[in-house]
């Protein structure tokens, strides 16, 4: 017989003995209570408060219960009950806070925990929880004073390490919540969301493989812990190990299958491995779960697009766009859909709407001047491919095709400047030489046209083609020209 039956057993001899015996009533509830027999408990608490009206440790006790079984109304009634007895009951306080915060009320918790510190200043666990509430609320700078006051008085008490490095976390403080973590690890290193949550610090200073690390090692102490596979899906998408990611988030989706979030990701992973049908599925999963996130529209337009199936596409961009109106990868997406079937308009609203909301990769301008090069607007393209070189100084085509607008504004030495870079950054460009040469031939530069024009037919352009070419007109006569027509025809 357990040291707890035993209990059991001579508290209800000492209630057979005397019926009227509250105290063995109370101590029997204790002992049900340490026995996980509630319903047992609450009879023997129920008769301790019978016979002992002016107790408040049975209300108390009986509140525990209660709340244990989520009947809050019930404790929140028995804490009062004990607080109403005993003004001073500290314990009863932080019960009627362990109520509110399970109920998500935080600011009546803080205000049950600071009644029960005003009470007992040194209740550890009161401190604690009020800085958990305090966290909820966003009261951050208080939550860690409390969090700080416990490790003041004990430097070693997990639960307040945990705590702050929480709130470091959340202030992006991660250095200091990786300190943190590691203590309370190296102080209970068998708490696998302890190790999850150092992990993603470690992926937030982009420490892959120590992140990894705990990844593992929170998936050894809890197999099912299914923000594991997810974290580390999204390493290995990181590396581009698309198909152990997809591997993970399937783990993460047989434990909880109702995860709009796995599913959106497992289908940008299938779409890397153009498992086009598998992410079409999976998007479809991600809306069935969460019809209000436009991510899983703007993947299956991605999927369409890369189908070449640019009206379906063009259907779910404009679909993601109706539930974000901002949501810029939609807004490209939909431009380069309206590009495909020609609807130049509606393609470069979209596109200046996105760089309105803040996109600035150099693509995008590069998209919307070719758009404008198309419509004649030649001084917006050329401040559009103004922007492109700023940003990206490597694009060859940007020099080239602003070079073809200063060529057709007639802006000569601009031009001339532009195929020169565009030839220097992709010296396989026999346009960019053959255009140099039409402008420097119009010049009567005959030396320095005929050597683009040289280095133009190397790369590829046909003979024929300058033969009758009116800019070549200027120097058609020159020797040297027919020579070079020859050598290539």
């Amino acid at each position: 017989m357990s040291d707890n039956e035993r209990d059991i057993a001579r508290y209800t001899a000492a209630i057979q003995a005397n019926p009227a015996d509250g105290e063995a009533y109370y101590d029997r509830g204790n002992a049900y209570t340490e026995a996980g027999r509630y319903e047992a408990a609450i009879a023997d608490y129920n008769e301790a408060i019978r016979l002992l009206p002016s107790e408040g440790d049975p209300y108390y006790r009986r509140g525990n219960l209660y709340r244990r079984l989520g009947h809050y109304d019930q404790a929140l009634a028995d804490y009062s009950a004990a607080i109403r007895l005993d003004p001073e009951h500290s314990r009863a306080y932080v019960g009627q806070g362990n109520v509110f915060f399970q109920q998500e009320r935080y600011a009546e918790a803080v205000a049950a925990y600071s009644r029960a510190l005003r009470i007992d200043p040194h209740y550890i666990s009161a401190v604690y929880n009020r800085g958990k509430a305090y966290a909820e609320i966003g009261q951050d700078q208080l939550a860690l004073a409390d969090f700080e006051a416990i490790l003041q008085v004990e430097p070693d008490d997990v639960a307040a390490l945990y705590g702050r490095a929480n709130l470091k976390a959340k202030q992006e403080d991660y250095p200091g919540a990786l300190a943190d973590y590691t203590a309370a690890i190296r102080l209970d290193p068998d708490d696998a969301v302890v190790y999850l949550n150092r992990a993603r610090c470690y992926v937030a200073l982009d420490q892959a493989a120590q992140a990894m690390a705990d990844y593992n090692e929170a998936l050894n102490q809890k197999p099912r812990e299914s923000r594991a596979f997810t974290g580390r899906a999204l390493l290995y998408y990181q590396q581009g190990n698309f198909a152990a990611a997809v591997a993970d988030l399937t783990e993460a989706l047989a434990i909880k299958p109702d995860e709009a979030e796995s599913y959106l990701s497992r289908g940008l992973a299938h779409y890397h491995l153009e498992n086009y049908d598998e992410a079409l599925a999976d998007y479809a999963k991600a809306i069935r779960y969460d019809a209000r996130d436009p991510r899983a529209a703007l993947g299956r337009g991605l999927v369409f697009s890369q189908q070449g199936d640019h009206k379906r596409a063009w259907v779910n961009f404009d679909q993601a766009i109706r539930l974000d109106d901002q949501f810029i990868p939609a807004l490209i997406g939909r431009g380069d859909a309206a590009v495909t079937s020609g609807d130049v308009e509606p393609a470069l609203a979209d596109y200046s709407q996105a760089i309105r909301l803040g996109a600035d990769d150099a693509s995008l301008f590069l998209k919307r001047a070719n758009l404008l090069m198309q419509q004649g607007d030649l001084a917006q393209a050329i401040a559009d491919y103004d922007e492109v070189t700023r940003r990206d100084p490597s694009s060859a085509t940007a020099y080239y095709n602003r070079a073809t607008a200063y060529h057709h504004l007639g802006q000569a030495e601009a031009a001339l400047a532009d195929y020169r870079a565009a030839t220097r950054l992709n010296p396989a460009d026999g346009s960019a030489f053959y255009n140099m040469a039409c402008l420097l031939a119009s010049r009567q530069a005959v030396t320095e046209a005929l050597t683009h024009l040289q280095q133009a037919l190397a790369a590829g352009i046909e003979a024929d083609q300058a033969q009758v070419d009116p800019d070549f007109e200027p120097i058609r006569a020159d020797g040297r020209f027919q020579a070079l027509i020859k050598q290539f025809q």
